[in-house]
Order: C-alpha cells, then sequence, then structure tokens
C-alpha cells in the first residue's frame, strides 16, 4: 500500500517531533540538576516524589508550548479562513482569500475562491438573463401589438361589411401585409431565441465562401437598384474555404445585405470587399449612410435596436438582424466589427480558413 504524505501533515508531523525533541532536550539539560539536588543528605521520599512531578510536569509543558508555537501560524490562517468565509456568506459572492503559503489551506482557499467567484458569476448571469428576459417580453409585446391590431382592425371592417367594393381589395391587402410582417417579426424572435440557447448546435462542414458571397450579392442586385444603388463586388477569389454552417452563414450575409439596402443613401455605392490572409477570410460591407452616428455603432449589436427614425417603417423588422447575424458569427469562432468611415459605414466579417 503506498502512502502519501499531504503537505499538512507532513509539517503537523514535523511539529510534533520537533516538539518531542525539545522536550527530550529540556529533560537533559534539567536531569543533571534534579540529580544534583536529589544527592543532597537530608533529601526524603517526598522531595525525590515532588521533583520528578515538577520535572514530567515541566517536560509535559516545554512540549505542550513547543507544538502550539508551530502550530500556531497553521491555526491563526485557519481562524481567518473561518471569518472570511463568514463574510462571503454575509457580504455575497465575489469576495476572495488571501493565499498563504503552499499547503492544503492554500488550495483549500484557492477553491473557496473559485467558488466564490463563480457562483458570483452565475448569479450576475442570472439577473442578466431575467432583464433579458423582461426586455425580451416588453419589446414582442410592442412589436406584434403594432400589426396585429391593424390586422384585427381591418378585419373588423371588413366582417362588419361596412366597406364598399372600392375599398374591400385594398384593406385585405393591407391586411395581408400586415400579417407577413407579423410572421417576420416572429421568425426573427424564434431565431434569436433558438442561437441563445445554451444546447445550440451547428453543422460545420468545409465550403467555399467566395462561391456563396458571389451568389447573394447577385441575387441582391435588383433590390438595390430600385434605390439607384450601385453595387459594387470586389472578389478575386474563385475558392476560398471554411468550415460553416452554410445556412447561417447565407443569414448572416443577407441581414447585412438587408440592413444596408435599408440604410443605404439614394443613389450611393455598395461596396463588398472579399480578402484573406494566412489564417483569415474577410468580407467587408461598406454602404454609405449618413444617418448612423458614431454613437449608434456601440449599440448597433443590441437586440431590439433600431434607429429612431426608421423605427415606424412597414419594412422595418424587430431590430434583431445583427444581433443575429453576430451570434452566428461567433458559434463560428468569427468576429463581426463595424467601424464608420467618415460617411460610409463598414461591417468586417471574420472568419477562419479550413
Amino acid at each position: 500500500m503506498k502512502i502519501s504524505f499531504k503537505k499538512l501533515s507532513i509539517y503537523m508531523l514535523f511539529s510534533l517531533v520537533v516538539s518531542i525533541f525539545v522536550c527530550v532536550e529540556f529533560i537533559k539539560f534539567t536531569a543533571p540538576i534534579m540529580e544534583k539536588f536529589m544527592m543532597e543528605e537530608n533529601i526524603n521520599l517526598i522531595k525525590i516524589q515532588v521533583t520528578g512531578i515538577i520535572l514530567i510536569f515541566s517536560s509535559i509543558t516545554v512540549f505542550i508550548f513547543t507544538f502550539l508555537f508551530l502550530i500556531n501560524r497553521k491555526a491563526k490562517y485557519i481562524n481567518y479562513i473561518s471569518k472570511e468565509v463568514k463574510k462571503i456568506k454575509s457580504e455575497g459572492f465575489g469576495r476572495t482569500i488571501e493565499l498563504r503559503g503552499k499547503d492544503e489551506l492554500t488550495e483549500l482557499c484557492m477553491s473557496i475562491n473559485e467558488m466564490s467567484l463563480e457562483l458570483k458569476e452565475r448569479i450576475e448571469n442570472e439577473k442578466k438573463i431575467e432583464k433579458n428576459k423582461n426586455e425580451l417580453i416588453t419589446n414582442i409585446s410592442h412589436d406584434l401589438k403594432t400589426p396585429l391590431t391593424s390586422i384585427i382592425g381591418y378585419l373588423e371592417l371588413l366582417n362588419a361589411k361596412k366597406v364598399d367594393e372600392e375599398n374591400k381589395d385594398e384593406y385585405v391587402k393591407i391586411a395581408y401585409n400586415k400579417s407577413l410582417r407579423l410572421r417576420t417579426l416572429v421568425n426573427e424572435l424564434f431565431e434569436y431565441t433558438k442561437l441563445n440557447s445554451t444546447d445550440i448546435k451547428i453543422q460545420k462542414v468545409k465550403f467555399n465562401i467566395s462561391a456563396l458571397i458571389n451568389q447573394i450579392v447577385g441575387e441582391s442586385i435588383i433590390d438595390f437598384s430600385e434605390k439607384d444603388i450601385e453595387v459594387r463586388l470586389e472578389n478575386p477569389y474563385k475558392e476560398l474555404n471554411s468550415f460553416i454552417d452554410k445556412k447561417l452563414i447565407y443569414r448572416v450575409f443577407e441581414n447585412l445585405m438587408k440592413n444596408a439596402q435599408k440604410y443605404s443613401d439614394p443613389n450611393s455605392l455598395f461596396l463588398v470587399i472579399v480578402e484573406e490572409n494566412n489564417t483569415n477570410i474577410t468580407i467587408s460591407f461598406i454602404n454609405k449612410c449618413e444617418e448612423i452616428q458614431e454613437d449608434d455603432l456601440d449599440k448597433i449589436f443590441e437586440k431590439f435596436y433600431r434607429i429612431d427614425e426608421a423605427r415606424s417603417s412597414e419594412n422595418e423588422g424587430a431590430g434583431l438582424g445583427l444581433a443575429i447575424a453576430k451570434k452566428i458569427v461567433e458559434l463560428h469562432d468569427g468576429e463581426l466589427l463595424v467601424k464608420k468611415l467618415n460617411e460610409n459605414i463598414e461591417f468586417k466579417i471574420i472568419l477562419n480558413k479550413a
């Protein structure tokens, strides 16, 4: 059987051995004195017994004091740990204990510190989740109420048969468009919730990013032309591979293209640039947008954030497009960055090369 001596046990054993050694040395030192004392002619049995008791008591006292002196530092540290644990209990998690030495007590303190910090982080995350949940409910209620109220209003008019034939088709068309907007909002909310769940799994495969960006830019040219926006793609690569979930990355490109389409100034240029280096693939989306200011960039990836002037737009989503895009890119261990370039705004996707 292999015996493993821990550091604290070894220290206690060392303290015990040293105490015994000091006690023995004390006896060696006092024994000649006692022997000389007992050699006196008038010594009697009672004096011998008293002297022996004094010697034994003194030796035990020396042993106890020596042992307590050696373990006093550890005892104080244990007492300190006990007080600090009580403070953690009363003041809240996040407080840490000072580390002293390199024995099991230090390891215990390290474990307590890790537990305290981890529990604090969990509590803060739970508070954040609760806050996000409340914000989600509030924004869902606001975003769903508007089109739903309109749909109900127009359907009530149609149901009451108080609408003449001239306006009937128009009301039906409006109610239909409102229902499509409602479906878009629900789909965005569902997608955002799904992407932020803890058990989300993505199916990564090796795929040609260059071909994918060529496809989606080509499909979007007509939409941009309605606002007289020129689309220019600078992609000299026939093949740039990365391990991606094709559907999700397509969604990222689509969200950024739609965002550029909504916020680009009329008669401007929308530029998509594809670049690479030894480790990464970079796709930049640059469009002219005087409406978005530098202050907006700090909040632009927050869920439900929209530019105030465009909030009432019928084509506006739930304000989740960029939040969804950023989350997807992060699930691919990439980055989605944004910056203002004079009158232009640039969104840059950085993905790992295969």
